[in-house]
């Protein structure tokens, strides 16, 4: 039996499960590779170095954002609607594939212009030379975020895992590269230039082979038109949810020096980590959501989240605990003589946020999926807004715990955003 036969005699339930237990695995790869890297770079280059990676990152991160301009979003969207249509589908792709390039190209000319700035407002040099060496990657992660969304959409999970997992294993191995290679700090972020141009030619070669080919429309302006459209919709929710898992960091970076950002991105970092499991069964349900609006069916929405939310809440509060009760150990015997240790209380009150979101974030994509980029856009805004507020006030009082405390409650807000919009927009009621 070859794949797609397989694939059609799976149940739906035994599809999904079978898709999660890949992202799952994905998951556990990419963790452990951020985990590892973090560490790597804390233990053989200091407290400093790892504030600077990851001041650029949160850099790149947004910018990443800009560079795709939401155009991955509108890719997600209607491959899911048009999953059994391959010609509409390769149509789909290959405008966004062209859409993402032009974008990307103009954003990454404006970030190498002010990268000077960049380091000067947060007083840090290395900053400039990692966000310019960075800045090639934002070209081929615009194109990997449409390659990827187009296997999201097309429910090719298990490629999706695999490649999604593949980029952090290549930014891993070429940072330990660089610091066997004794190259300075401010050089590790050009580890993801070249993960990315790596990861681009393994995802164009698969996708093009086993899904869609690359094939422009007769007119190429109405899916053009139709991507950007939605895009600029919905770009700003793209670069303020990611802003939103970096405003802790970028705002301790102006208010207290790289070493304290350092030991407070470990905390942050692991945090997030273990965040990634609801969003993996987010990517899960993307695709189901969209079958669920293009077939008016939104009683199986909230059959979907009720299922999902009474699986996660105790599941993620029982891992939140362990996880709380071993960081300070881990964080010793990992850093013995290192002040890793100070970001404990961090940890956990990143770790409550992150529980109280889990139960409701696999459905944080239903504003997308049902056609409403833009309130998408405000949901995230309100979310930043009141990250960043929070943080300006306490950041000064309680410096890093003041940090952890903002990003808490930001989860929390998160949360009852969703659930408040879903029942506004769609009748939808996720809490049932």
């Amino acid at each position: 039996m070859d794949w797609n036969s397989l694939k059609q005699s799976l149940s739906p339930r035994q599809r999904f499960n079978r898709d999660v237990l890949w992202n799952l695995g994905s998951l556990a790869i990419l963790g452990v590779a951020g985990i590892v890297l973090n560490f790597v770079i804390g233990k053989y280059l200091g407290e400093s170095a790892l504030g600077v990676f990851n001041q650029v990152y949160a850099i790149y991160i947004v910018l990443s954002q800009l560079a795709v301009g939401g155009v991955h979003t509108s890719v997600l969207k209607h491959v899911s609607y048009h999953q059994d249509n391959p010609q509409k589908c390769s149509h789909i792709m290959t405008t966004a594939l062209l859409l993402a390039f032009l974008l990307s190209c103009a954003v990454c000319g404006i970030a190498y212009l002010g990268s000077d700035l960049t380091g000067n407002f947060l007083d840090s040099p290395g900053v400039t030379t990692g966000l310019r060496l960075a800045l090639p990657g934002l070209l081929f992660f615009s194109l990997n975020k449409i390659l990827l969304n187009t296997l999201n959409g097309a429910r090719n999970m298990r490629a999706f895992a695999v490649f999604s997992a593949l980029r952090f294993i290549l930014i891993l191995l070429t940072i330990i590269a660089l610091i066997v290679l004794r190259k300075p700090a401010e050089i590790l972020p050009l580890a993801f230039s070249v993960a990315e141009v790596l990861l681009f030619a393994g995802l164009l070669t698969y996708v093009t082979t086993r899904l869609f080919a690359l094939r422009l429309p007769g007119s190429i302006r109405g899916w053009l038109g139709e991507h950007f459209s939605f895009g600029v919709r919905g770009v700003l929710s793209g670069i303020v949810s990611d802003l939103n898992t970096r405003v802790d960091v970028l705002m301790l970076g102006f208010f207290l020096n790289d070493d304290r950002v350092g030991v407070y991105s470990m905390a942050a970092i692991l945090a997030e980590g273990f965040f990634m499991l609801p969003v993996v069964i987010q990517r899960n349900v993307n695709p189901i959501l969209g079958k669920c609006f293009a077939e008016e069916d939104t009683d199986r929405i909230q059959i979907v989240a009720r299922k999902i939310r009474r699986l996660l809440h105790p599941g993620m509060a029982l891992i939140g605990l362990g996880a709380c009760l071993a960081y300070p150990l881990l964080m010793r015997l990992a850093f013995p003589g290192k002040d890793f240790v100070a970001s404990w209380p961090a940890f956990c009150i990143l770790m409550a946020g992150v529980v109280v979101l889990s139960g409701y974030a696999p459905m944080g994509g239903i504003l997308f999926q049902g056609g409403r980029p833009g309130m998408q856009t405000v949901l995230m805004v309100l979310v930043v807004l009141g990250n960043a507020a929070m943080n300006a006030v306490l950041i000064p009082i309680f410096q890093i715990n003041g940090s952890a405390a903002a990003t808490g409650c930001a989860y929390v807000l998160q949360a009852i955003l969703i659930l408040v919009f879903a029942r506004r927009l769609f009748g939808v009621k996720l809490w049932r």
